[in-house]
């Protein structure tokens, strides 16, 4: 998940999927979009999402579809994981979120996941309390970075 949209040329069609904000941030691709008259699609998700809605959108895609999708940091994930599920790998995608974003952290001891709003270097796990030097690691599996033993 990126902070700033790239066009990706070649592709047989544009989807771009977001709230009002979200639809912003691609402002620049989607003008390009337009003056060189490809294929697109935009998808307005309004209030709390219907997951349903987005997902019966992306199943009606046709192979070759570009996403583009723009909601808040909370909703990003949730938004991914129904892409995904619908068939769009990470090379048919762009995410990107705006707001507050909250990172979470694996602990290495007791593998609890811990959350975290302010870019810390390290923290106090949650579950058992060891102190952790959060990395710049990620899990796909766990959606978290790592969280090492800070000092021995």
């Amino acid at each position: 998940m990126s902070s700033e949209a790239i066009f990706v040329p070649g592709k047989r069609k544009y989807a771009f999927c977001g709230d009002q904000h979200g639809l912003m941030l691609f402002s620049s691709v989607i003008e390009r979009v337009k003056e060189e008259e490809l294929l697109h699609e935009i998808f307005l998700i309004e209030g709390e999402p219907e997951w349903s809605q987005l997902s019966k959108y992306l199943k009606d895609q046709k192979m070759g579809t570009y996403l583009y999708v723009g909601l808040p940091n909370d909703q990003l994930l949730q938004a991914k994981l129904v892409s995904e599920a619908m068939g769009f790998s990470d090379e048919e995608a762009q995410y990107i979120g705006y707001g507050e974003k909250v990172m979470r952290v694996y602990c290495c001891r007791c593998h609890g996941i811990n959350e975290m709003k302010n870019a810390e270097e390290e923290i106090l796990c949650n579950h058992c309390g060891l102190e952790l030097s959060v990395s710049d690691h990620y899990s796909v599996y766990h959606n978290a970075v790592l969280g090492y033993v800070a000092k021995l």
